[in-house]
């Protein structure tokens, strides 16, 4: 008896490479490719996987461009790519008992997986057309993670400068496709960050780990941090936290010259807000608009095995969504070769 399909929902965004200051003139797809084609320990770097390994955060987990679409592809409109985070540590928890088990506990387990192996952290896919990025971001692998990765193989390859970075912009609207063109204040709704003390049960705190997982960098901690708080007044702070409680910011951002505040144009958000949940923020300008912010996304369903996207059907639906972005003016996207 064949097995029935498996599709899960996955969202596709919209992302756009910065091509102002020392970006300017610079297409993605092309240096992307045009890398890949080079030779590295008498291998072509887009042929082995191997020459494709960064450590980004130098803490023995790797980041790697590991699948991409077929080479007799790449001088056409699209290249796509598979990034995958693997992290050090052959440990892992795991319940090995069939759920269908009738039991009055699951045995939650450490397994040992080989001291060769390394433990899958997330997948990202992506496709590319010239400055275009739609991509699927992983539980624990986000757009910056693309970001950094794309700085560091191309720095690398000496094609940007230390301090260059790449940059790829989200795109907001206002639902209904109405919104302010200018802003004069922005709220951001930080995540709460939860008291350190195990006092909810080991589920629940498993729960709370993988939550914050995915909003890893958005914290009121991580905020206050960048805003110049010593880690010691942070840590005297959460101390004050009681068990179970949590601490929770709303932060209201604005540029001032003088005593007037300055207008900043609605562009500026698509970059420095492009990792920023929508539902997060909130806009004041000749007017307010709160809760109707969306990003440039769809959502397909992609074919899967188990909790795994299959990689061809993840990048095909990617593509699919810029065509129909471009189809429908949202975005400025050729595909022609």
């Amino acid at each position: 008896m064949s097995k029935k399909p498996v599709s899960k929902k996955a969202t596709v965004q919209y992302r756009e490479l910065k091509t102002e200051g020392p970006l300017k003139g610079m297409e993605l797809k092309d240096m992307l490719v045009d890398v890949l084609r080079r030779r590295g320990e008498h291998h072509t770097v887009g042929e082995n996987a191997r020459l494709r390994i960064i450590d980004l955060d130098q803490d023995g987990s790797f980041v790697i461009l590991n699948k991409v679409s077929p080479p007799d592809s790449w001088d056409g409109a699209v290249f796509c790519g598979q990034l995958i985070h693997l992290q050090a540590g052959a440990d892992i928890q795991a319940v090995i008992q069939s759920l269908d088990e009738d039991t009055d506990e699951f045995l939650l387990q450490n397994i040992d997986v080989g001291p060769a192996a390394r433990v899958l952290k997330g997948v990202l896919y992506f496709a590319v057309n010239k400055n275009h990025v739609g991509l699927i971001e992983g539980h624990a692998v986000k757009g910056q993670i693309l970001e950094r990765y794309l700085t560091a193989l191309f720095q690398k390859a000496e094609e940007l400068a230390p301090g260059q970075q790449v940059i790829l912009n989200g795109q907001f609207s206002a639902a209904g496709e109405k919104g302010l063109k200018e802003l004069t204040d922005l709220t951001i709704s930080a995540r709460p960050k939860f008291s350190s003390a195990d006092d909810a049960g080991r589920i629940i705190e498993d729960e709370r780990q993988a939550g914050q997982a995915r909003d890893e960098g958005h914290t009121v901690f991580d905020v206050l941090e960048l805003m110049g708080w010593p880690k010691e007044a942070l840590d005297r702070l959460e101390q004050e936290i009681p068990q179970g409680g949590r601490i929770e910011g709303l932060f209201k951002v604005f540029i001032k010259n003088s005593r007037s505040k300055v207008r900043i144009p609605r562009v500026a958000v698509n970059e420095a807000l492009r990792n920023f949940d929508p539902a997060d923020l909130g806009l004041q300008g000749d007017g307010r608009e709160k809760g109707g912010m969306v990003k440039l996304a769809v959502i397909k369903d992609v074919k899967a095995e188990g909790s795994l996207l299959d990689p061809e059907d993840a990048m095909m639906k990617i593509v699919e969504a810029l065509k129909e972005w471009a189809a429908t003016g949202k975005i400025d996207c050729r595909f022609e070769a």
